[in-house]
């Protein structure tokens, strides 16, 4: 009893302080991965290296001589060149004119005829307004080494305390994926995961970072309850000034029409895209509610059966900041809630699930597993395998629909190994909390 109560004041004073997580023992006792997980991670990666340089050669032959090919490497990356050119060249409002943006991505990208939809707020618009300034090649080697650098940057911390090879993580299917695709989702992963690891011990830091998400807001929608059930007062505020700064700024460049147009285009989007499955985008979406859709669901039941499953993970997130549960446990619950509670969400946003990966490999969560039955640890690293591998499945999904997308499935049991988490490290402590 006297141990767990010294444990217990050790970790207030850590929390209190904004020491690392050092002072919780986390990263302490470090076991290493085995010799035959990092050569399968290598394959893997190698696997990844090739279809991407093949698909660079069938993109870069197309485009010289005009004819269909595969898509340009960051395919929606080319969707925020043509914004750019559109932005500085017309006007920022005419990106959510279909007779302005269609016309011109075509005639920049001609091989793929697929054109995209524009659907950022203003934030971003204003943001990536000079990326047209380079030609598109160039454009996306600069978006590849800031977006692995952001990567780098996100999981460093982590890393280091799992004590994973870099080779493992850099392997993780969901880099490249992003990066295939040329979306923002490994910057939108640095800046959840720095809002999340640091509100505690750096809350300016974190508050910034949160704030910077008004770039994608549906993902920064449920940061303010993790804080609030957190009485992290400071990373709320500095969010909340970073956030408004963000809008104030972007009204000063392009006036309020600009941010109408915006969600005039996102309602659009929403009724004829999303709730009616137009481009056959349920397939690419790992979600309840899309899997409901493609089953028949009507959109009331879709819906009903979306809420049930954002609910039950939002709440068991909200209860884990209110109990000032172990960071990894927090951060973890947080980042898989965020992304299943987007009824739109596409495969490349799983990029995010590096660091629930991460913190559910931490040394100290696998101590919990001792005294356990060898058949749930086995199912938590079979788990854990599938859900590494996840990008990779959610993108061959598209490519062929009947697989179905792995991720409507695999990201509850994410949410429910970490409630399982919970209720022994709840159980452990006798129902008190540690920080």
């Amino acid at each position: 009893m006297k141990q767990v109560v010294q444990e217990g004041n050790v970790n207030r004073h850590a929390a209190s302080s904004g020491l690392s997580l050092a002072s919780e023992g986390i990263g302490a006792g470090r076991v290493a991965m085995s010799r035959g997980v990092v050569v399968a991670a290598g394959v893997v990666m190698l696997a990844q290296w090739l279809v991407l340089c093949a698909w660079a050669v069938s993109w870069l032959t197309s485009e010289r001589q005009g004819t269909p090919g595969m898509p340009p490497l960051g395919h929606d990356l080319r969707v925020f060149w043509t914004v750019s050119w559109i932005t500085r060249h017309v006007d920022a409002l005419a990106a959510f004119d279909a007779a302005t943006f269609v016309p011109a991505i075509l005639r920049f990208f001609p091989a793929y005829p697929m054109a995209g939809h524009w659907l950022y707020p203003p934030t971003f618009q204003w943001l990536i307004e000079p990326l047209s300034l380079l030609p598109y090649p160039w454009a996306y080697a600069l978006y590849v080494i800031v977006s692995v650098a952001a990567f780098a940057m996100a999981v460093r911390q982590w890393r280091r305390w799992a004590n994973w090879p870099w080779l493992v993580v850099m392997a993780f299917p969901g880099l490249w994926v992003a990066l295939l695709a040329g979306q923002n989702s490994l910057i939108t992963l640095l800046l959840m995961s720095a809002a999340l690891t640091y509100s505690g011990s750096r809350p300016l830091l974190g508050g910034l970072c949160g704030g910077l998400l008004v770039i994608k807001p549906q993902l920064a929608v449920l940061l303010p309850l993790w804080w609030l059930c957190g009485r992290q007062w400071r990373a709320l505020g500095a969010m909340i000034v970073t956030a408004g700064v963000g809008c104030i700024l972007s009204l000063a460049w392009s006036g309020w029409p600009l941010w109408e147009a915006f969600f005039a285009a996102v309602s659009r989007f929403n009724a004829d895209v999303v709730q009616r499955g137009a481009g056959d985008i349920w397939h690419a979406m790992p979600t309840v509610f899309a899997a409901a859709r493609l089953h028949g669901a009507t959109l009331p039941v879709a819906y009903a059966l979306y809420v049930l499953v954002a609910g039950l993970s939002v709440s068991l997130t909200a209860w884990l900041w209110a109990k000032r549960a172990p960071l990894p446990m927090r951060v973890a619950a947080a980042m898989v809630a965020t992304l299943l509670a987007q009824p739109y969400l596409l495969y490349y946003e799983l990029a995010w699930l590096i660091v629930p990966l991460l913190c559910l490999t931490l040394p100290r969560e696998a101590l919990w597993m001792k005294g356990r039955p060898a058949l749930s640890k086995r199912f938590a690293d079979f788990l854990l395998i599938a859900v590494w591998l996840l990008p990779l499945q959610a993108y061959l999904a598209v490519l062929w629909t009947p697989m179905g997308q792995w991720g409507v499935w695999l990201l509850p049991l994410t949410m429910l190994l970490v409630a399982a988490r919970t209720l022994r490290w709840w159980r452990a402590h006798n129902g008190t909390h540690c920080l």
